[in-house]
């Protein structure tokens, strides 16, 4: 068996079939995973202390969407280091991903073997943000 890091994933979706499906997945794989149905909601739990090993952020969402979400998070230098990875319908979603400086991009349908192997790459315990952490 692996190891997982003790830091969640968020999964930033507002339909809530695929945010909980998303969501069950991860536990199922053994990861911690909490899910967001906006982007302002993720917002205000990664500045209320919330430090995911990774986000998942779907672009297309009301109140805040996953563009205006990860502009907010660049622009905070303690929040701008945790990674996100976009996914989306949108055929532009690889390029909106790049112009985000997101560390991927994932087409929906997800596989979950590509989504995996991005979880293994920045979600080991090694490279987790220990919850709690102060981030320089």
């Amino acid at each position: 068996m692996s190891l997982r890091p003790t830091a969640p994933v968020l999964v930033v979706e507002d339909d809530t079939d695929v945010r909980t499906a998303m969501v069950t997945l991860l536990e199922v794989e053994g990861y911690k995973a909490i899910g967001a149905a906006d982007g302002q909601q993720a917002f205000d739990l990664i500045r209320g202390g919330l430090r995911p090993c990774i986000i998942l952020l779907d672009l297309g969402m009301p109140m805040m969407d996953g563009r205006q979400f990860r502009e907010a998070q660049l622009r905070d230098e303690k929040l701008a280091v945790i990674p996100v990875v976009v996914f989306s319908a949108r055929p532009e979603a690889e390029e909106v991903a790049t112009s985000l400086r997101a560390v991927a991009a994932l087409k929906k349908p997800i596989r979950f073997e590509h989504l995996r192997r991005l979880l293994e790459q920045h979600c080991l315990p090694e490279t987790a943000i220990p919850a709690g952490a102060t981030i320089h």
